[in-house]
């Protein structure tokens, strides 16, 4: 029985990461944003602002890469280059008020995820915050060793 459970889990997880991607996907086509330039929209709206360093190694691109992706966001409107007070050398990446139109896109999910939450008890939220934090964990360590071979 544990194991057919198991099982069933993995296969969920399996299956919610194609849906993830799909979904991004399309809020990517949306905002007429790629992929990979939502996702460096997304680090960036998360942590306030980056600096185009961090965001090369976020994700794993080349500096040359992240220039020209920045180059990109700024022309779309979604992020600016502003000056690093602490150091000069370095150029933050921050978000303008036209990321707001990508929330927007996901509020939906947001708001039905809200309600799904509501129906567990504090236990099993801890529980399922627990197996999240080990999936990304585990997520994570693949790319890393696919990242360095």
């Amino acid at each position: 029985m544990r194991s057919s459970a198991t099982n069933e889990l993995l296969a969920e997880a399996r299956a919610l990461s194609g849906d993830f991607d799909r979904l991004s996907q399309a809020v990517a086509e949306r905002v007429g944003l790629s992929p990979i330039e939502l996702l460096a929209m997304d680090l960036v709206s998360t942590a306030g602002q980056l600096s185009a360093g961090q965001l090369a190694r976020e994700l794993r691109l080349t500096t040359g890469a992240i220039t020209g992706l920045v180059d990109r966001l700024e022309k779309a409107g979604f992020a600016r280059r502003v000056a690093d007070p602490d150091d000069r050398r370095r150029v933050l990446v921050t978000a303008t008020s036209k990321e707001r139109k990508v929330g927007e896109l996901y509020a939906p999910l947001a708001a039905s995820l809200r309600r799904a939450v509501d129906q567990y008890s504090d236990r099993d939220l801890a529980t399922l915050t627990d197996f999240i934090r080990r999936l990304r964990s585990a997520v994570a360590e693949t790319s890393a060793k696919l990242a360095r071979a």
